[in-house]
């Protein structure tokens, strides 16, 4: 019998995330959770929206694992702080890989999201809170940090860093061997071919434009308009 399963979110991210499970019947979804403040209907999907303060309630930590259905707004951050909450009440937390993924690297964290056709080569290690989208391509030997996005048919290439809450873009390209610090922004189709400092902002076609920032407004240069919760 599939783990009972609770989505974390009750936005289009939290649908996706249930219509994947579906699809590749991974868990027995028994439900989504979310903030009260957030919970506008009683129903998502047509299964029971819980109260997180009161999950505990219904649920006994022990059956039933989390999954947070959150994407990159705040360049991760929002993901990362309800993350770090529910891991310091107790709970427990799985990992969405589709099947079509071909993983020979180690995913050594969860709520990780890995999806369709992405390829994670050998001596990789993925840390916890990680999203990686469609066809993106992590080389040999190299680390992504915890809390980051990686956009469909990005390309990590062997032997590199990738500083943790950092947000790599649709078809971005990191060359090998390249370090990126923590908390960046590398847009979308970049080609990355020098190391990134701390709270940067790669936005060009190449690499020679970077604008770093300090920490707190790096986190303010990448915020959705619409609820992806």
């Amino acid at each position: 019998m599939a783990e009972k399963l609770i989505i974390v979110g009750v936005g289009t991210t939290a649908k996706q995330a249930y219509d994947f499970v579906l699809n590749y019947e991974l868990y027995d979804v028994a439900g989504f959770a979310a903030d009260e403040e957030y919970i506008i209907e009683k129903e998502f999907c047509g299964l029971p929206v819980y109260g997180l303060q009161n999950l505990d309630k219904a649920f006994d930590k022990s059956t039933v694992k989390l999954f947070i259905a959150m994407l990159w707004n705040h360049l991760n951050a929002d993901r990362k702080r309800l993350y770090l909450r529910l891991k310091s009440q107790g709970y427990q937390f799985v990992n969405l890989l589709s099947p079509t993924a071909k993983i020979r690297g180690q995913i050594v964290g969860d709520n990780c999201w890995i999806h369709d056709y992405v390829v994670i080569q050998s001596d990789v290690k993925i840390e916890a809170d990680c999203m990686l989208m469609a066809f993106v391509l992590i080389g040999a030997f190299s680390r992504i940090g915890a809390h980051c996005f990686l956009g469909a048919k990005s390309t990590v290439a062997g032997g590199c860093e990738i500083g943790e809450q950092t947000f790599i873009g649709m078809n971005c390209t990191v060359f090998d061997d390249t370090k990126v610090g923590d908390k960046c922004i590398l847009g979308a189709s970049t080609a990355i071919k020098r190391n990134v400092n701390n709270y940067s902002v790669v936005k060009s076609s190449s690499d020679s434009i970077q604008v770093q920032y300090d920490e707190k407004t790096i986190e303010e240069k990448l915020v959705s308009q619409k609820n992806i919760r």
